[in-house]
C-alpha cells in the first residue's frame, strides 16, 4: 500500500468546499421511500457506532490481514464494500457443514458406533470397521478435503477456486472524494461524496417494530439503486445510524484525521492528516492492537459509557450556503 502524499482535488473537505446547487423537487414515490428530510451534513465530531467496531477484535483483525498478506477492504484510501458471488456464498457454506462433520459429526459417530459394540450384541467390532470405513470414504475424507482446500487457499498456500469471485457494491474514496455504485462488478454511477444525501428509513415488522435502514442517494439523479450503508452495524438504535453516518463523513473529511477505530488503526501512519494529528496529540501507533481481547472489551464499554453524553453527530453546515460559490 501506498502512502497518500496529496488528496486529489475532489476530495471532500468541511472547512474548504464549494456550495451545492439546491435540492430539486423530488416525486411522490421518492418523498414516500426517503420518507422524511436527509440527516443534516455536518463537522464530524470523534464519535463512532460502538455496535459497529465491537466485532471484529483486534486480535480477529490481526490475524485476518497476516492472512490476507495486507491486503483489506478498509484502508487510508478507500472503503470497499461488497460480497461473495452466488457460487461463492453455495461453497462457504458448504466448507461450513464440512467443518461440522470432521470436528463434530465424526468423534460424535466414532463414539456412539464403538458403544453399540459394546451394549448391542448383534454389533460387533467388524461391523464397526466396516461402519467406519463407509463414513470415511464417503463423508470424512470428501469434508476433510473440501475443508482443508478451504483453510489453505484462505492461508495463500493454495489458489483460491475460480468461482470464489468477489461482487463489489459501493466503494467510498477519501483520496478522491467519490463514491462509486456498482452492479454485477460494473460501475453505475460515481459522483463527488457531498453530492449525495444520507436517509434513516423506518418501516414497521409484522409485530409492529419499527426497523431501520440507512441509505445514501444521489441529490440529483433519480437512479433506482441507492447505497445501503445499514451494514456497517446490526444495531437497530436510531442513535447508532447517526453515528454511522458521522464516522462515514469523518472518514471522508481531508481537513480531519480518519475515525480512530481498530479496523484503520494500520492505516493511519500512511494517511498524512492523520499521521500529523497523531503526531501532535502523541497517539500511541498501536492503541486498538496492543490490547488483549479483555482489555479491548472494557476499552468498548468506557468508550460506551463516554459517548453517552456526547451528541450522535458534529455541528451542521450547510452545504449550500456555508461553502464558497461555485
Amino acid at each position: 500500500m501506498n502512502r497518500i502524499d496529496r488528496y486529489s482535488n475532489t476530495a471532500w473537505n468541511s472547512q474548504n468546499y464549494n456550495n451545492q446547487k439546491p435540492r430539486p423537487e423530488l416525486g411522490v414515490l421518492t418523498k414516500l421511500l426517503q420518507g422524511s428530510a436527509p440527516l443534516p451534513w455536518c463537522r464530524a465530531n470523534e464519535t463512532v457506532p460502538v455496535s459497529m467496531i465491537e466485532e471484529p477484535t483486534p486480535t480477529e483483525i490481526r490475524q485476518r490481514l497476516k492472512e490476507n498478506k495486507g491486503e483489506t477492504h478498509w484502508d487510508e484510501s478507500q472503503y470497499s464494500a461488497g460480497s461473495l458471488n452466488k457460487w461463492g456464498l453455495i461453497y462457504f457454506y458448504l466448507t461450513a457443514i464440512a467443518k461440522g462433520c470432521c470436528t463434530m459429526l465424526a468423534p460424535l459417530s466414532f463414539v456412539s458406533s464403538l458403544a453399540l459394540v459394546f451394549f448391542d450384541d448383534t454389533i460387533d467390532f467388524i461391523d464397526f470397521i466396516e461402519i467406519m470405513i463407509f463414513f470415511c470414504i464417503y463423508i470424512y475424507i470428501p469434508s476433510a478435503l473440501i475443508w482443508g482446500y478451504f483453510e489453505a487457499s484462505g492461508r495463500g498456500y493454495l489458489p483460491m477456486p475460480w468461482f470464489m469471485k468477489a461482487v463489489k457494491h459501493f466503494t467510498f474514496s477519501r483520496a478522491t472524494g467519490m463514491v462509486t455504485r456498482y452492479k454485477n462488478n460494473k460501475e453505475l454511477y460515481s459522483h463527488p461524496f457531498p453530492e449525495f444525501d444520507c436517509y434513516l428509513v423506518s418501516s414497521p415488522s409484522h409485530q409492529g417494530i419499527l426497523s431501520y435502514q440507512l441509505h445514501l442517494v444521489h441529490r440529483y439523479h433519480r437512479y433506482f439503486d441507492s447505497i445501503p450503508l445499514h451494514g456497517f452495524s446490526a444495531s437497530q438504535q436510531p442513535d447508532e445510524f447517526e453515528r454511522i453516518w458521522n464516522l462515514i463523513q469523518r472518514y471522508m473529511d481531508t481537513s480531519q484525521p480518519m475515525p480512530d477505530i481498530p479496523e484503520l488503526e494500520p492505516a493511519r501512519p500512511r494517511d498524512p492528516t492523520t499521521a500529523a494529528y497523531d503526531a501532535k496529540i502523541n497517539r500511541k501507533p498501536d492503541y486498538w492492537f496492543s490490547m488483549d481481547d479483555d482489555e479491548f472489551e472494557e476499552a468498548i464499554a468506557q468508550l460506551r459509557a463516554e459517548q453517552r453524553f456526547m451528541p450522535s453527530m458534529g455541528p451542521k453546515i450547510d452545504l449550500f450556503k456555508g461553502g464558497t460559490q461555485a
